[in-house]
């Protein structure tokens, strides 16, 4: 049975793709710590990151600091996180978001947004990317 990541990128339900390549894609958190929280999902649905073929972990990893570059840039935060958690679906994604406080990084902080918010959003990382 797919995930909810695959039936993102599967376009069977409504998110915000914001990058995507023939080994991961990216999305924005629907429950984000900040503005622009990017979740990077292999396509390959892994359970444990631990459990990552490691040319595959290594790829995630490029495209988190290359994601990381773009939300610095666009909201200015002080540090960039980074977290793998997975207690909410069973497929590896890795967070990366903006952080103004150490607390921000409390997963169980992390609000709702919108699908108006979040499509503003994802617009802005989208420029961002084409103009990179």
């Amino acid at each position: 049975m797919a995930t909810i990541f695959t039936k993102i990128y599967n376009k069977e339900i409504p998110g915000e793709i914001i990058y995507d390549d023939k080994d991961v894609f990216a999305i924005l958190s629907i429950e984000p710590h900040n503005p622009g929280h990017i979740l990077i999902i292999p396509h390959l649905e892994i359970a444990d990151w631990e459990d990552t073929p490691e040319s595959l972990w290594v790829h995630i990893m490029k495209v988190a600091q290359m994601l990381a570059k773009v939300v610095k840039k666009l909201y200015n935060p002080p540090k960039i996180a980074l977290s793998v958690v997975g207690f909410e679906v069973p497929h590896v994604h890795v967070h990366v978001f903006s952080i103004y406080q150490i607390s921000d990084i409390d997963h169980t902080r992390a609000t709702k947004s919108s699908p108006e918010k979040l499509a503003i959003e994802a617009d802005k990382i989208r420029k961002a990317l084409a103009n990179k």
